[in-house]
């Protein structure tokens, strides 16, 4: 949404009293584009800038405040590690990024920014200056539309000081071509191809059959939580999502349902208040049993398959619309870990679901999305190799534009089994390694309760073993345990896999989850 002028935020009492004294307190927000301003150039000079303050970042990390020696009379705060990003509309190629910065010292290191374009790094610089000084960056990127991200690498604070960095404003400029100079063509963007590293920062990206995060390798433990957006019941509040997301560790990586029937208010709250907390989510965009009243293409609601004909082609009619709708709504917003398509399709029972019909799904939606959004992964949420129209994973996921491939079990409770690793993985992962991509353990789960054979303490070790045995594998990207739910799931069921919000599965997840990536 543009807005014609940025807000203003409070920042932590650790702060400098200089610019604490200089901060606005009123109603927080975050910008989502901004206007741009053409400065005065030479002949064949051309330059768009953006304010410092007109930049959108989560309020919860970085903030606007008033500075009299800033360009704009204000410029924008960054405090913990974060990314702050404007879309710029450069009219010729740019060859020359200009960032206006200065920085708070803390410790012995000097703040340091990363610059990027499009979420890939052009630089990084320590911002050593306590006085508004320019920092230049040298490229080559074409006319048009480009994010411009700066972000905040080392944030440190102690009683008595606080390092941070703040951004008056950024200057994009480039030569246009004269008369003698014929200009050079630019040649259209090759499409995204998902098996490339190319480093966006805050975007969870894919390297092979790894996940990364910030040019690292991203391993992540999390839960489902598929009520977040009103499937059992009314959407989570504010203060139910506040304090789940509170209890996580930064990144976590939690699963939940963005159904069409839903609408996309409750998502809105679900992303900004992740953001908050440093979390991200999974959205799962349709689901193949047809639960909690997504019901397209249905052939038996609450259960039952998606037909054949909605397979084939039905899925455009209403299905497609809503794909570009939540995905266009959230494809800058690095919140969103990765889209999946789908909650486990195909048929558990009719042999007329083939992998070639599922395939051509897949296939166009992840061409669709991709073609939108370019900066999130795209995974399939696949129950299984044996499922009907999901039995060769390679077949399923050649796309390039599928990132990543799924597993769910719920084999420990099978026959009293006790099983930690289940014997599908070995299947899946040998399907999937000619592809070279990652699977996740989207559902995993194991039932407990008061006289049931396992009880809550002994789910709680069961799941550590799962969260630490399946990461163990180099292929094996992440874990969703299922699932916390904001009512008391023993009045539901005597022995169920549902948990509250203070079971202690999730405190064991925190503490995986923070043990992960170094």
């Amino acid at each position: 949404m543009k807005q014609t002028s940025a807000p203003h935020h409070s920042r932590p009492s650790t702060l400098s009293r200089r610019v604490r004294l200089t901060l606005a307190a009123t109603t927080a927000a975050t910008v989502t584009a901004v206007t741009l301003t053409a400065l005065p150039a030479a002949a064949v000079t051309r330059a768009v800038s953006v304010q410092g303050e007109a930049m959108a970042i989560s309020s919860a990390h970085g903030g606007d405040y008033r500075d009299g020696r800033a360009s704009g009379g204000a410029a924008l705060a960054i405090w913990h590690r974060a990314t702050a990003s404007a879309v710029v509309s450069t009219p010729v190629r740019a060859t020359r990024l200009q960032v206006t910065a200065m920085g708070g010292r803390c410790g012995t290191a000097a703040p340091q920014m990363r610059v990027t374009v499009d979420g890939v790094a052009v630089g990084t610089s320590a911002v050593s200056a306590t006085r508004w000084t320019t920092y230049t960056f040298t490229g080559s990127w074409a006319a048009g539309r480009r994010r411009i991200g700066i972000t905040f690498l080392n944030p440190y604070g102690t009683t008595k000081c606080d390092r941070f960095v703040e951004v008056d404003r950024i200057v994009a400029s480039g030569t246009a071509p004269t008369a003698s100079t014929p200009p050079v063509s630019t040649p259209p963007a090759s499409p995204p191809v998902a098996s490339t590293p190319v480093e966006k920062t805050g975007f969870v990206t894919r390297s092979g059959s790894k996940l990364m995060l910030d040019g690292k390798q991203f391993k992540y433990v999390g839960l489902n939580a598929y009520g977040m957006s009103g499937c059992d019941g009314p959407a989570w509040s504010d203060a139910q999502l506040a304090d789940y997301f509170a209890r996580l560790a930064p990144n976590t990586v939690t699963r939940t349902w963005a159904f069409r029937p839903f609408g996309t208010a409750a998502l809105d709250r679900i992303v900004a208040t992740a953001a908050k907390y440093q979390q991200k989510v999974i959205f799962t965009l349709a689901d193949g049993r047809n639960y909690c009243g997504e019901h397209d293409g249905a052939v038996t609601p609450e259960g039952g398959d998606k037909s054949t004909a909605w397979y084939a082609g039905g899925y455009k009619t209403t299905y497609l619309p809503w794909v570009t709708t939540v995905v266009t709504r959230y494809k800058d917003n690095p919140t969103v870990a990765m889209w999946e398509m789908i909650n486990e399709p195909g048929s558990f029972s009719s042999a007329a679901y083939t992998d070639a019909l599922v395939k051509g799904f897949f296939d166009t939606t992840a061409a669709k999305i991709k073609s939108i959004d370019p900066n999130h992964l795209v995974g399939t949420g696949v129950l299984s190799e044996d499922m009907k129209g999901t039995s060769n994973y390679a077949t399923l996921h050649a796309s390039p534009n599928i990132d990543v491939a799924s597993l769910h079990e719920y084999e420990y409770d099978w026959n009293d089994s006790n099983s930690i690793i289940t014997g599908h993985l070995a299947r899946v992962l040998a399907q999937l390694a000619p592809v070279g991509k990652p699977v996740i353990i989207g559902e995993t789960g194991v039932q407990a309760g008061p006289g049931c054979r396992t009880s809550v303490a002994a789910r709680n070790s069961a799941i550590s073993r799962k969260l630490t045995g399946y990461t163990a594998y180099p292929a094996v990207a992440g874990v969703n345990v299922w699932s916390v739910v904001q009512y008391n799931p023993w009045s539901h069921e005597k022995c169920p896999l549902e948990m509250p919000a203070n079971d202690p599965v999730l405190s064991t997840v925190r503490s995986v989850q923070a043990g992960l990536n170094g």
